[in-house]
Formats: structure tokens, C-alpha cells, sequence
């Protein structure tokens, strides 16, 4: 991939040459700390790395700017009370806020001084012959790589910058880093008062490959996927960016402190991040070279020496960013970019070293990180309405408990709170519960039943006599608040589609988007009364039939037993909560299995309409227009006036919807279109079929009274189950309510400063924006730059895991996986065939053949159409009662969710079988020959 004879230029160990903007820009290896004050001019990280250079270990060529450079800009620039120590005093305040997006256009905006400038062009005319992916510019801050504080995905780095005009910007680019909001509240809660920005410039080395070495387990991770004298790397093909920031397939190498590889996971990588002749840019791996290891023996034998080397004198664990280099003697050649402590960031809000975070079921509506607007808005509804949703049900929610958090960006559950109010009610166990929605392993669930096992009952059975006939009469309502809440709701949403927004004065705007955030409030709170009512009725109808499972035979029984005693096999669902799931399948009406039903409708309309078929199998159609006229495009049309506030990540309010952007909704038609004929009702009857025969195999083993409980049960889990997924339609329907409420807001902010991009008002939070609003002066641009800078940040960070304990792990560990996976049993059946993997976002869904096994992060219900195409279903996240859940059972498609590691495991091509029963997918290798199913 990269030519040999154009290596990064770099003096032996490290040093540099006299030359004349050295007094300004200062060689790496002067930056060791040696005299009082140079921690604080060079930062930590170039004081780190010149120390190894001096020590003699490999890294690029490199530059540090001090960070008086910094001070200067900010006391000649910024006006009073806006630089980083009274904006630390203010973080987390409207004020500060409002200061530190001030501060950070005007840092941006002015001019370097003339000296530096004049540094700066010198370097580039002295290094850029020889730097032919041109400049690494990186913070270095004095709070940066430390013991205590690491400061680590916070600040701005920039690779591949060319030219002086392109330094100047990014020097500029890295200090206006320091005031985004997060990295002002990380130096808040670690109590540093004040801190310096030094840069850091270095020789961007061309590299084959590129990624992060873990010397050792950080303290508490240690165990059976990383053992205690084990070194880890993730490593992936070009620039080690994309490992970094969890952006791409990467490979996995665990290797012995004494030397020898331990396990090897190696991805299938199809695309390399590399500095091209218009800067940053993916380019295509060779098809010979996607399954092939990133890294060399060689190379691991480099990594594992300069670990031993970094750790002497008995410290340690080390985070290593590093790239291999190739020589011109065809030989590799390890260079260390960056080397800091492994130490984590501080804990989420409302959390402990104990509190149980998870994101494992929420993921599947609002994967990534969200944008400000929605995370505002999101907060908002979801801590109203679980804390409504409590009181409803007789439980007392402790005053300042935080329900939600925002880790990165993304949105995490705080289960320990949960489960401690849930504990209020008898028999309502960690266990139970999370058998029925997922998202925790064994270590969490022990853990949440230790935090829950002395929570008091007492309170809740006294309230019991005057609660529970309310919630009985609530629940008995419930159908009848629905159908009136659907009469206004709609009103509304009719009112607003006939509104001219552009005619409504600000204030007037702030109205309408007021009224539109308590509509949302409401559907929430209603979907939430409907989801209780749904979860009680059937965590009751899985004890019931736990009690009665053993009584049922079945021709498997055997190889169940033996599947028992495997100590792989899955322990968090009873027999009693599989069979709950198909005997509610086949719920019929049920709003989040209509787009995939009706979509598949058009696609056999389609294909009597020779002319609509050809033009959408050629690829001809990008928008509704491109098709003829004719009963294809008048059902789109009909489609999308019914389902086009949905989309892929709906839940994401900057996410177009189906509406506005018809893309993924013709590629689904396009592999709807490729798959034999097939009736959507038939996959509907598969789902109805299989609870009446569970249903009637019941019939010969229990007893009539028992047998009346059950068919009760089911009855109304089925009722409650639709009217929950009629309320999440509605919830789609407020939240593309309130996007065209945004984009008119948009508008006006682009009207007063033109220079925002389109879709700014995302980056603004929602009291921001009524605040704009109703002051009738909406200038809030500077705000919007600020935290839209600090959302490409949290973009670019790799997910934390689904659920953890404390803080967000600093190393994502390697995924433990063999033939055979391991996740939670969502919809009955057994199948084999091909996998797709699916990539995050829309592309490739046109792709998708008929029969293959969807395998995917997560699938939001945007994503269901495909469920009709596909043989069956894998995620890493979500729940058995997810709403995709759900909806793989209503289509009577086999489903496993919750599987570690599937889409690294699963590669597209590979032959896999699927037991949606037991919750297992197999991974078949070339020489095993499949048996049909």
C-alpha cells in the first residue's frame, strides 16, 4: 500500500538539526522536562515524548510549540472573564457556556503573531519536501497523559495538514479545543484550575498500518479475555486513526509479556484511512489483502520489546498509540506516537464506582452519539416520563436520582437507580427484569442483586390498598386514553403541517415549539404506562409458565439437558420467558411490523409493473420522480404519507426522515424486488401458527385453570404489547414534528450569521433555543460552533460498551469468541445461510439478498423492511423486547440479540446457523459441509 522509497523523514532517534524557527517551534527532544516550568510550557504529552526520544526509542520527527504561545493569543484576544480559569469556575452555567463558544470563534479567528507565522512557514519550507503525508499537529496540554488526569479524546488533533496557511489553522484549531464544554467540565471535576495548551507537530509517518498497544490489563479488567501478563493491540491497515476512534474494523492481538502470541481476531478490513493529495481520505484494500493480519511478526516482536522498555522501573500499564512504517529495505518498523498511563476519566453524572450503566436496549433506537437538540429533549422526556411511570405504580424515585446520563454523546440507563426503585416491588427482581429487556451479563445482574437485596417492601405494601386499584383502573383504561390521546394528537400534527412557520414571529416560534415538547412529553408518558403494562403482563405470564415448563416434553428434550450443562450456553432467559415470547407472537396490528409489511406489498405490485421494476433493479430511481407514473409510485407516495416520519436512527432529530429522503426506502424495495415472490401475510400467519401450536401442546399438559390464567396472559401482554407499539409510532410522529419546528429555527439562525451550515440548530440545546426565541434575538451561532465541534469529537470516539460498572472502561477489551456465539433468544426458529453484514447508517441495504442473516450492531425499526428479505437476524445490542424484537417475531424471523462481538466475529459470506430458541449462532469454516434445517 505504501511505496518503500518515500519514508517520513526523521533524524536517527528522534533529534533535529539547528534551524531557524527553532527558537519558536522546538525540537522534540528538547522537551524533556529537565528545568522548572518546562511541564507546564511543553504539556504532557511532548514532555513524554521527548523524554523518548532521549532515551533513544523510535518516534517521528517532531515539533513542540509552548504553550506561552497559547497564553499570549488568549490574554491579547479574549475579552475579560473569558479565559479557561473563570470559564472553569463556570462550567456547566448558561454563562459559561455562552463565554467559552465566544472565546473559542475568537481564538479561531485571530491572526497568529507575526513571529510564529513567520516560524511557521520556515518549518513547512525546511520539512515539507520531505513529509509527503504531510504534518501530525496534536494538543499537549499540561493536564494531558498524566497519572491523574489524561484529558485523552477531549482535544483536537489534526493529521495530514500541508502548507503554512494549513499549520496556522490547525495550531489555532487545537488551542479553540480547549473551550469546548466537555473538556472545560473534565478539568472542573478533576479540580485543575487552570491549564496551558503547548502543540504538538510531528512528521506524519506513511503508514502500513496503525493502531493502540495496551502493555497490560488495567487494574480490574484483567480476567479470562486479557490475562494479567498479557500485552493487547488493536491494530488496523493506514493511519491508526480509525482504531482510535472505534471508526473501523480492527484487528485484535493478544500477545505473552514473555513473549508468543495468545489469540489473534483478525477483521475483515476493506477500506484504509491515508493522507492523499487532497488530504484525509479511505481508500480500497486489495481484495487479496481484507483478511489478512495488519501486523506483522516483526512487527509484534517490536511492539512487545518496546514495552518491556517503557515499563521498566516498574510503571505502567501504558497506552501506545503507534504506526509500522515500512523501510526501504522492505522491513517494518514501529513508531510511537503517543505513550500515556491507562487511567479512565471521571464517572458519568449520578454515578458511583458501583452504579450499573447501560445502553444495551436504548441503543437500538438512538445508536452513536446524539446531537445537543436530541440529547436535550430526550433527557427531558425520559427522566419525566420513568419518574411518572414509577409514581404510577406506587414506587417512591429518591429526590436527585439520575435516571439518564450522556456518556460521549450516547445515552445510558442508570440500572443501578432503576432496579433500586424497581426492588420496591415484591417478587420485581435485577434478574427478572433483565431477563425480559437484556443488556447485562452475569458480573452486572450479581452485582444489581446485591444493590437491590436490602431495599425495603415495606412502603410499597402499605401504599399497595390504595395503588394497585388505580393501576388496574389505569391499565383497564388504557385502550380508550390511547384512542383519545391518537384524536389530539393528530389535530395537532394536521395544525402544524398547515402552519406556515416562516409567517410566525420568534416568539410565536418558541410557542409552537413549547407546545410541540409537551406533546412529546405526553406520548412518552403514555408509552411508557402502555410499555409497564405490556412488561408486568409478561414477566407474570413467564412465572407462570416457569412453574408449569417442566410439565412440557418436547422431542429435543434431551439435547436441551446436555446444552444445560454447557457452561457457554446463555443463562438469562427461563424456559418459562422463551416460551412467553412465542406464545404472544403473531400480535397482528401491530404498527412497527406495517412499514416492512406494506413495503413488501409494493414490492409485488412492483413486479407486475415492468417498467416501475426495471428502472428500480437498473438503480435509475434516486427520488420518487424517477419512477413512471403508475400504481408503484402512487403506493410510495401512499407509503411515505403514512410512515414518512420514521427513518433509520429516528430517534436522532437531525436524522432526515423517510419523507424528506426516500433513499433507504427504494434500496429496501430493491431487495424486496430481488427476493422470490413472497407473501407478507404468509410470514405474518408463520408467527400466528407457531403460538397455536405452543398453545395447543400447553392445552394436553396443564390444567383448565391454569391453562384460563395463561390464555388470560397472553390475551393482555398482546393487547398492551400493541397499544406500546402504537404509542413508539407516535412518539416517531411528535419527534418529526418537532424536526420541522428545528429546521424553520435553522433557517432564521442562518439568516443572522450565514456563515452556520445548514442543520446548526442541532448543535444547540433546547432551552437555548427557547431562550434565542423568546428574547427575539437568536444569535446563538457561536453556541452551535461550539457544541457542533464538541459533537464531532464524541462522533469520533469509540462506543463505550453496552453496559458497564463505574466509568467507561479505558480500553475496550478483545471480544472472546470461537465457532460459536452467545446471545439472548428473540424469536423462535432455527436457520442457516449466508451473512450480511450491515455497515452503521443507510448504504448497502440494496445489497441485502433474500435469505441471508442480517447481522448488525443494531436494528432500529427503521430497519425492519429487510426482516421480510432476510432468513433471519443477529445484533449486538437490544433486548427480547426490543421493538425490533418484536418485530423479527411478528414476521416469524428467527432472531439472537445481544450477541459481543458478532459483527467482528461474522464476517459477509460467511455460512452461519441461527437458533432463535437458544439464543446460539454457529459460524461454519470452508470445510464444513452445511446440513440443510
Amino acid at each position: 500500500m505504501v511505496d518503500p522509497s518515500a519514508r517520513a523523514a526523521r533524524t536517527p532517534g528522534g533529534t533535529d538539526t539547528p534551524s531557524g524557527y527553532e527558537n519558536t517551534l522546538r525540537p522534540l527532544a528538547l522537551a524533556f522536562g529537565r528545568r522548572r516550568g518546562d511541564a507546564r510550557r511543553f504539556g504532557g504529552k511532548a514532555t513524554s515524548l521527548g523524554r523518548l526520544v532521549r532515551e533513544g526509542l523510535p518516534v517521528p520527527r517532531g515539533w513542540v510549540l509552548p504553550a506561552d504561545h497559547f497564553d499570549a493569543l488568549a490574554e491579547t484576544t479574549l475579552p475579560r472573564g473569558h479565559d479557561l480559569p473563570t470559564l472553569i469556575k463556570l462550567a456547566g452555567s448558561r454563562t459559561g457556556i455562552d463565554r467559552a463558544a465566544r472565546a473559542r470563534d475568537r481564538i479561531q479567528a485571530a491572526p497568529l503573531a507575526a513571529p510564529l507565522q513567520a516560524a511557521i512557514e520556515a518549518l513547512w519550507a525546511d520539512v515539507g519536501e520531505s513529509a509527503p503525508w504531510g504534518l501530525a499537529v496534536r494538543s499537549s496540554a499540561t493536564c494531558e497523559d498524566g497519572e491523574e488526569t489524561s484529558f485523552a479524546g477531549l482535544a483536537t488533533t489534526l493529521l495530514g495538514v500541508r502548507g503554512p496557511e494549513g499549520l496556522a489553522a490547525a495550531i489555532k484549531q487545537v488551542w479553540a479545543s480547549a473551550f469546548l464544554p466537555r473538556a472545560i467540565d473534565y478539568l472542573a471535576h478533576h479540580g485543575v484550575r487552570d491549564v496551558a495548551m503547548a502543540v504538538l507537530v510531528q512528521v506524519m509517518a506513511r503508514a502500513e498500518a496503525a493502531g493502540v498497544l495496551f502493555t497490560a490489563p488495567p487494574p480490574g479488567l484483567a480476567g479470562e479475555h486479557w490475562g494479567e501478563n498479557e500485552r493487547l493491540v488493536n491494530v488496523t491497515l493506514g493511519l491508526g486513526a480509525p482504531v482510535v476512534e472505534g471508526a473501523m474494523p480492527t484487528d485484535s492481538v493478544r500477545f505473552a509479556k514473555a513473549g508468543g502470541v495468545v489469540a489473534t481476531v483478525v477483521a475483515e478490513k476493506r477500506r484504509a484511512l491515508v493522507v492523499g493529495p487532497r488530504g484525509m481520505e479511505e481508500v480500497a484494500i486489495p481484495e487479496d489483502r481484507t483478511r489478512l493480519p495488519a501486523l506483522s511478526h516483526e512487527a509484534i516482536g517490536q511492539l512487545g520489546e518496546l514495552a518491556s522498555r517503557l515499563e521498566q522501573g516498574g510503571t505502567g500499564p501504558f497506552d501506545v498509540e503507534f504506526a509500522v512504517e515500512r523501510t526501504p529495505e522492505g522491513k517494518d518498523q514501529v513508531l510511537l506516537l503517543q505513550v500515556r498511563p491507562i487511567g479512565g476519566g471521571g464517572f458519568p453524572e449520578g454515578g458511583d464506582a458501583q452504579t450499573v450503566w447501560s445502553r444495551a436496549n436504548v441503543g437500538e433506537a438512538l445508536p452513536g452519539a446524539a446531537t445537543p437538540l436530541t440529547w436535550s429533549i430526550a433527557r427531558s422526556f425520559s427522566e419525566k416520563g420513568f419518574r411518572e411511570a414509577f409514581a404510577a405504580l406506587g414506587c417512591r424515585v429518591p429526590r436527585g436520582a439520575h435516571l439518564v446520563t450522556n456518556v460521549h454523546g450516547r445515552f445510558y440507563l442508570n440500572l443501578t437507580a432503576f432496579m433500586q426503585i424497581a426492588a420496591q416491588v415484591p417478587l420485581l427482581s435485577p434478574r427478572a427484569l433483565l431477563q425480559a429487556s437484556g443488556g447485562a451479563g452475569e458480573a452486572a445482574i450479581a452485582l444489581l442483586e446485591r444493590q437491590t437485596e436490602d431495599v425495603s417492601k415495606r412502603g410499597f405494601l402499605a401504599r399497595l390498598p390504595v395503588v394497585a386499584p388505580r393501576v388496574l383502573a389505569s391499565q383497564a383504561r388504557l385502550e380508550r386514553d390511547v384512542a383519545s390521546y391518537e384524536v389530539e394528537a393528530e389535530r395537532a400534527r394536521r395544525s402544524l403541517a398547515e402552519m406556515d412557520l416562516g409567517l410566525l414571529p420568534d416568539d410565536a416560534l418558541a410557542t409552537t415549539l413549547r407546545t410541540a415538547s409537551a406533546l412529546l412529553d405526553r406520548t412518552g408518558t403514555l408509552m411508557l404506562s402502555c410499555a409497564s403494562a405490556s412488561l408486568a403482563s409478561h414477566l407474570a405470564l413467564a412465572r407462570l409458565l416457569d412453574r408449569v415448563a417442566a410439565r412440557r416434553s418436547s422431542a429435543r428434550d434431551d439435547e436441551d439437558a446436555a446444552l444445560a450443562m454447557d457452561p457457554l450456553m446463555p443463562r438469562s432467559l427461563s424456559t418459562g420467558t422463551s416460551l412467553a415470547h412465542a406464545l404472544v407472537g403473531g400480535v397482528r396490528e401491530l404498527e412497527s411490523a406495517g412499514p416492512g409489511v406494506a413495503l413488501a406489498r409494493i414490492a409485488v405490485r412492483a413486479r407486475e409493473e415492468p417498467e416501475a421494476r426495471e428502472c428500480l433493479l437498473a438503480g435509475k430511481v434516486r427520488a420518487l420522480n424517477d419512477l413512471p407514473d403508475g400504481p408503484t409510485r402512487r403506493e410510495l407516495e401512499s407509503f411515505l404519507d403514512t410512515f414518512g416520519d420514521r427513518a433509520v436512527r429516528e430517534a436522532e432529530l437531525s436524522t432526515p426522515r423517510w419523507r424528506e429522503d426516500p433513499t433507504a426506502v427504494l434500496a429496501m424495495l430493491v431487495a424486496a424486488l430481488r427476493a422470490p415472490d413472497s407473501d407478507p401475510d404468509r410470514a405474518l400467519a408463520r408467527a400466528r401458527a407457531l403460538a397455536d401450536r405452543e398453545m395447543a401442546q400447553l392445552e394436553t399438559r396443564i390444567g383448565p385453570a391454569v391453562l384460563y390464567a395463561v390464555r388470560a396472559l397472553v390475551t393482555r401482554t398482546q393487547r398492551f404489547t400493541r397499544l406500546r407499539e402504537r404509542m413508539r409510532m407516535w412518539v416517531t410522529r411528535v419527534l418529526g414534528m418537532l424536526r420541522t419546528i428545528a429546521l424553520d429555527v435553522d433557517r432564521r439562525l442562518r439568516r443572522i450569521d450565514p456563515t452556520l451550515p445548514t442543520g446548526a440548530v442541532f448543535f444547540c440545546t433546547y432551552d437555548e433555543l427557547i431562550l434565542a426565541l423568546r428574547s427575539g434575538r437568536a444569535e446563538i451561532g457561536h453556541v452551535a460552533r461550539l457544541r457542533r465541534a464538541e459533537h464531532l469529537r464524541d462522533a469520533q470516539r469509540p462506543d463505550p460498551p453496552p453496559t458497564f460498572i463505574g466509568r467507561p472502561p479505558p480500553v475496550q477489551l478483545p471480544p472472546a469468541f470461537g465457532r460459536r456465539l452467545v446471545g439472548l433468544p428473540a424469536s423462535s426458529g432455527v436457520v442457516e445461510g449466508r451473512a450480511r453484514v450491515l455497515a452503521p447508517g443507510t448504504s448497502g441495504l440494496d445489497a441485502v439478498c433474500a435469505g441471508e442473516i442480517l447481522v448488525t450492531r443494531t436494528t432500529d425499526v427503521g430497519l425492519s423492511p429487510l426482516f421480510l428479505v432476510a432468513a433471519a437476524v443477529v445484533t449486538e445490542l437490544g433486548g427480547p423486547l426490543s421493538h425490533a424484537a418484536i418485530v423479527a417475531r411478528e414476521y416469524g424471523v428467527p432472531a439472537v440479540v445481544n450477541v459481543p462481538g458478532a459483527t467482528v466475529a461474522i464476517r459477509t459470506g460467511d455460512r452461519v446457523r441461527v437458533d432463535g430458541d437458544r439464543g446460539t449462532i454457529e459460524i461454519f469454516g470452508d470445510d464444513v459441509r452445511s446440513k440443510d434445517t
